[in-house]
């Protein structure tokens, strides 16, 4: 079938997209330039009143008069040294002459004495502003004067901010967001292709699958078969004829319900024993099948025997029982499909004649004289084999009955967790996914605008902890991330509880979800509330249930949500929240001892709390008792702290590129982003994956983040910032020995995690 050329759709969406990155890269230029102007502006009068009232406080009007003010004169001014300001200052008299200019002798970038009108407004509103420079249209070029009187207009201050700091600023923020664009823009083209992709194979399987069975249609069986045909030396083949006996029967007393349901048991049966042998099947019409076997015709007629016992032996839900009759003919070189269908029709129609339910092999005219009774033989032994599959089933059922009643118990409560809990958990992890990457990679961006911004080496400690929120662009980001972050959980816990009982235990899970946030037990207080919510949801329906139906209309509006959220208020008041404290000051002590035990050891231990709960009680434990270090002067804990809350999101992604054929492919898609969140030390970037597989995930990343955490402390790393991933290696302490640590610990993970993992079915 002729597929249409998607050639110039490609191009026209690579173009749409490439003109939506121009555009979208110009306004930003644009509204960024806006948005410095006002910064720089704001930050000039800031820097320009704190400069008036420290000299107006140290110095008279006669000792500015009388004596040369210099830089050394006036260092009281500064905290720091002079020129780690952006902007350069001057007094003047009110004749323009200069008293003091922070330049020196060097007085580039300042204006003219600022002219008559601006003096007055500065004299009448206490300050006064104005630009000089070139304006810049994409680009701050220009810089910000701000005009103060000292003394009710005795001197005046002149302050200049300079436009060329926030240019370079705004140049990286630009390549930055360039970057983004380039990547974004890459992932749209491969997405709308693979969709086109996508859609084209949809079209090929419409137009070549029977929608019923999914095997082969009419023609595109004529087509395969005349390929294989075409080949120059082709296989010894036998074409077969079957269909089910008496199919109209089962339509008229069942429905087509179940005849149809009769045509996919079959077919299913054909895929899986063409398969097998390595031939191919397909639908003739209505309930006629029609496939070649790469066998002899003696081989292949054996096979069709054996498929007429197994259909025999099938049980539909509907309780019909069917048979099938085949007939078989070898395949002459050089004979069309029709004459070979026309002898397979043939020896069917034989085996209809022999009373059904078998095989027959086309020889010359007619079917072989002693195919009857051959193939009688052959399915009696097919049904034998089938009801032997059958008896141990029941003898099963038999002996179930008889088992002793812890047996039977702890049968059902398996099959309950199996049921309900892990398919409830997976539920929520399904909805929780796109919170976690959506969130997780905002946070992320928003410490690289910081980290491309900002001189992270002259930052003070105070302004370190903010890392991730200094600049606009970065705020803005971490704060829709965080708060999209902070959904995680409850959509977890609600989709779990969901899962559990419906509709109604959704709301409960929810806001149980939403309190371990408070009580800081993370995915285990999550999985507890969801399961508690929904398990207590089921009961209320029940006895709901036994109640008055005018009550029992009311019971979605009023009692469930009333009693759930008082159960749940319950829950975690007697059991999440107090076992959360009683580990929380377990592990510090712990802690403590480790520390001053053996730091390494501190070190491995530190790390391993990170990954054990990914962000709950231990993970935050560890985590505050490393920024506790920082103020105490302890900065290697934060180093094997970060490390070990980095490994678990590496150490996974490394192990789906290492042990490819071990994750499906929803998890390998969610690879980038979890590697990106683990580079931005962010752990909960893992909970998709430890969910799935909690008790193979979380050991492996205990050992890798234990491996990081004691190496980095061995090493001897110190981090005096409280987070920020990669992105904090500007000022963390022999940075190249804390990479070797932290892909050290990755790679342990993704060995240990790839050889636990079963392949994936």
């Amino acid at each position: 079938m002729k597929v249409r050329n998607w050639s110039p759709q490609i191009f026209l969406i690579f173009a749409v997209i490439t003109a939506a990155f121009v555009s979208n890269t110009l306004i930003f230029s644009a509204l960024n330039t806006d948005s410095l102007r006002a910064f720089s502006e704001t930050e000039a009068r800031m820097f320009s009143s704190f400069l008036v009232k420290s000299i107006e406080h140290s110095l008279t009007p006669e000792e500015i008069r009388s004596e040369p003010l210099s830089g050394e004169s006036l260092r009281f001014l500064f905290p720091e040294e002079p020129n780690s300001f952006r902007a350069r200052f001057r007094i003047t008299a009110p004749d323009g002459r200069v008293l003091f200019d922070s330049n020196g002798e060097e007085a580039s970038g300042f204006p003219e004495f600022p002219d008559n009108a601006v003096l007055e407004e500065a004299r009448s509103t206490g300050s006064a502003a104005f630009r000089s420079g070139r304006k810049g249209v994409f680009f701050l070029a220009e810089d910000c004067c701000v005009v103060r009187p000292l003394y009710n207009g005795a001197f005046f201050l002149t302050l200049t901010h300079q436009g060329r700091a926030f240019q370079a600023m705004q140049r990286r923020q630009l390549i930055l967001l360039l970057g983004l664009d380039l990547i974004l823009m890459g992932i749209m083209v491969v997405l709308i292709v693979n969709i086109i992709t996508k859609y084209r194979r949809e079209i090929l399987r419409y137009a070549t699958t029977d929608e019923l069975t999914g095997l082969c249609n009419r023609k595109s069986f004529n087509a395969v078969f005349t390929d294989m045909m075409s080949a120059e030396h082709p296989p010894e083949m036998s074409l077969f004829l079957l269909d089910i006996d008496f199919f109209k029967q089962i339509n008229d007393k069942y429905g087509h319900a179940a005849g149809d349901h009769a045509l996919q048991l079959l077919s299913e049966r054909i895929q899986a024993m063409v398969r097998k042998k390595g031939g191919f099947a397909g639908r003739w019409g209505g309930d006629e099948f029609i496939g070649v076997l790469p066998l002899p015709g003696e081989e292949a007629w054996k096979t069709l025997c054996e498929l007429c016992g197994v259909i025999e032996g099938l049980e539909p839900e509907e309780g019909f029982r069917m048979t099938i009759s085949a007939g078989v003919s070898p395949v002459v070189p050089g004979m069309p499909l029709a004459k070979l269908s026309e002898q397979a029709d043939s020896a069917l129609y034989e085996s209809k004649e022999a009373g059904r339910n078998r095989a027959s092999l086309y020889s010359g005219s007619v079917a072989l004289s002693d195919v009857a009774e051959a193939a009688k033989s052959t399915v009696e032994k097919a049904i034998v084999h089938a009801e032997s599959l059958v008896i141990p089933k029941k003898a099963a059922e038999r002996l179930k009955s008889a088992a002793p009643a812890e047996t039977r118990f702890r049968k059902r409560f398996m099959g309950y967790i199996r049921e309900h809990l892990i398919r409830s958990t997976i539920l929520g992890v399904r909805w929780m996914a796109p919170f976690v990457a959506g969130g997780g990679i905002l946070i992320g961006l928003a410490f690289l605008f910081d980290a491309a911004s900002l001189d992270l080496s002259a930052l003070s400690m105070e302004t370190r902890a903010q890392f991730g929120s200094i600049t606009t662009t970065a705020a803005l980001l971490n704060r829709i991330g965080s708060t999209t972050f902070n959904f995680m959980l409850p959509i977890f816990a609600g989709f779990m509880a969901y899962g559990i009982s419906g509709e109604a235990a959704f709301m409960a899970g929810f806001v149980g979800g939403y309190m371990t946030i408070d009580t800081n037990s993370g995915f285990i207080g999550a999985i507890i509330a969801g399961f508690a919510a929904g398990v207590i949801t089921g009961e209320i329906e029940q006895f709901t249930g036994r109640l008055p139906k005018f009550i029992r209309k009311a019971a979605p509006i009023v009692i469930y949500p009333v009693f759930n959220l008082l159960l749940m208020e319950l829950v975690s008041w007697l059991a999440i929240g107090p076992v959360s404290r009683a580990l929380g000051s377990v592990f510090t002590a712990l802690l403590n001892l480790a520390v001053q035990t053996n730091p390494v050891t501190a070190g491995a231990f530190s790390g391993a709390m990170m990954a054990t709960d990914m962000g709950g009680i231990l993970n935050k434990v560890a985590y505050q008792y490393g920024v506790n270090g920082i103020s105490s002067g302890n900065t290697d804990m934060m180093a094997s702290v970060m490390a070990g809350g980095m490994v678990p999101p590496i150490g996974i992604f490394l192990s789906m590129a290492l042990f490819r054929g071990k994750y499906s492919e929803h998890e390998w898609e969610r690879g980038p982003g979890t590697l990106f969140m683990g580079l931005s030390f962010i752990t909960e970037g893992a909970l998709p994956y430890v969910f799935t597989d909690v008790f193979r995930v979380i050991p492996s990343c205990m050992a890798g983040a234990a491996v990081a955490g004691a190496l980095s402390t061995l090493f001897g790393c110190r981090l005096p910032a409280p987070h920020g991933g990669i992105f904090v290696l500007p000022v963390m302490e022999r940075p190249l020995l804390y990479l070797l640590a932290l892909g050290t610990g990755s790679l342990v993970t993704a060995v240990l995690l790839g050889l636990w993992k079963k392949e994936v079915r």
